[in-house]
């Protein structure tokens, strides 16, 4: 059977509510008494009578020594083990100092730690730049807080803070601005968690961060800023557009067909007034109608809006060219080979059309030419390519300005931030190119 010891191990683990000093004395009293109890059964024991070498003085002295090498020692080991402890806690000390140091250095908020008993905050170097202070520590510091919030937005931070700290929230969320050192005030956003008393629910600390997100604020503003130019410029753009395609369908209907009523009207008007003339003029007129119905009818074409849910802008591009083959001969090459209709929406093929549409109607006004090509691709970047070549007699760039025709095409790709270069010489015929960015359906 294991005899257990007369003393009780001492150790920190033993007696953890004890101070390192109360320990140690503990330990010297335990020592000392146990020493006296024993020490005095030895003594006795050794002053027998039959050991005439040993007399009591002798083993007083003896004791008295002994007494003093085994309490050095066990004063040196205790000692030992407490200096050995607290060399490792100032260690560990200093390394959660140096941590804490970068980290307050790497931190890109504001830090906090706010009391509400005592009224004091702690704050850490970044949030000095907001509130100005010799130390880390700040006295009053809500009345503080109040004096560096922007006046505009004073009212509704006190109102939030006054509303967190009668409620059983934990957590704070606000954007404001806050005065700089510096004179300027500077958006920022500020993120609080507020520890209550687990009894009465009241609070007990803030811990919050406040980070500046002014250039964000800055950005975001300047971006909205350009979007809504950007909106206006298109909108503008648009308007114009569409004021010079009225214009155009205007002209078209002023030239072409009230030109060609009009002298049906004059040809009715000598009918009237003469029914000899009958028999030879109404052909005429009849002649004239029907050709104005073919100009109406071709401006009708011209304008209306193609269904893509009814046919492929390859076959919309296809007729449009049969329309113009009806009164003008020209032999139309449509070559689609790196093109996919299915990653363009609706809007970007009606632009396509339109644009070979505008450019079929410059061709068949001025070039006179008697071949057109028509190329359409998606680039590996994702662009679309649009290409129309003719054989006409072509012209001077330099020497030409831009019609309305070709403006209403770099209206329609200004939509999508695209691009149109033409190129031509005299005698030479002409190259249209435009390229857009392609955009999900």
């Amino acid at each position: 059977m294991e005899k257990k010891p007369f003393l009780p191990v001492l150790s920190p683990a033993t007696l953890p509510r004890l101070s390192p000093a109360a320990w140690l004395t503990l330990s010297y009293l335990i020592l000392s008494i146990s020493w006296i109890i024993w020490s005095d059964s030895i003594a006795a024991k050794l002053s027998h009578p039959d050991h005439h070498y040993l007399t009591f003085e002798n083993i007083q002295v003896i004791k008295g020594i002994f007494f003093v090498f085994l309490s050095a020692t066990l004063l040196f080991l205790l000692s030992r083990k407490l200096y050995t402890g607290i060399h490792k806690s100032y260690e560990q000390k200093e390394t959660i100092e140096r941590k804490f140091t970068v980290l307050n250095e790497m931190a890109r908020e504001g830090v906090i730690d706010y009391n509400f008993k005592e009224e004091k905050a702690i704050l850490n170097d970044k949030m000095k730049f907001f509130f100005p202070s010799i130390g880390n520590t700040i006295s009053n510091f809500w009345e503080v807080y109040q004096t560096r919030i922007h006046p505009e937005d004073l009212q509704k931070q006190v109102a939030e803070f006054t509303e967190i700290v009668n409620s059983p929230k934990q957590t704070w969320q606000t954007e404001f601005r806050l005065l700089g050192t510096d004179g300027k005030y500077y958006s920022v956003i500020s993120n609080a968690y507020i520890i209550r008393d687990k009894e009465t629910s009241q609070p007990v600390q803030l811990i919050g961060a406040i980070q500046d997100v002014s250039d964000l604020r800055r950005l975001q503003n300047e971006y909205a800023g350009q979007q809504l130019k950007h909106k206006r410029t298109l909108a503008a753009s648009i308007i114009r557009a569409q004021e010079i395609e009225r214009n155009r369908w205007a002209e078209e209907l002023h030239d072409n067909v009230c030109q060609i009523l009009s002298v049906a009207n004059l040809y009715t008007s000598d009918i009237c007034s003469n029914e000899e003339h009958a028999k030879t003029m109404a052909p005429e007129v009849k002649k004239l109608i029907m050709e104005s119905i073919h100009e109406i009818r071709q401006l009708s074409a011209n304008i209306k809006t193609p269904s893509f849910n009814k046919e492929t802008l390859p076959e919309s591009i296809d007729r449009l060219a049969a329309n113009i083959n009806r009164v003008k001969s020209v032999h139309f090459t449509l070559v689609t080979a790196r093109f996919d209709e299915s990653k363009l929406c609706a809007e970007q093929k009606l632009m396509i059309y339109r644009i070979v549409q505008e450019q079929f109607n410059n061709i068949i006004k001025y070039a006179e030419a008697s071949q057109v090509v028509v190329r359409l691709a998606i680039a590996e970047n994702n662009n679309i390519e649009i290409s129309i070549k003719d054989n006409g007699k072509g012209f001077d760039t330099t020497q030409i300005k831009t019609g309305i025709g070709l403006r209403n095409i770099q209206s329609r790709l200004q939509v999508y931030n695209g691009d149109m270069k033409i190129k031509s010489t005299p005698g030479y015929g002409c190259s249209l190119s435009a390229s857009f960015k392609l955009m999900s359906a």
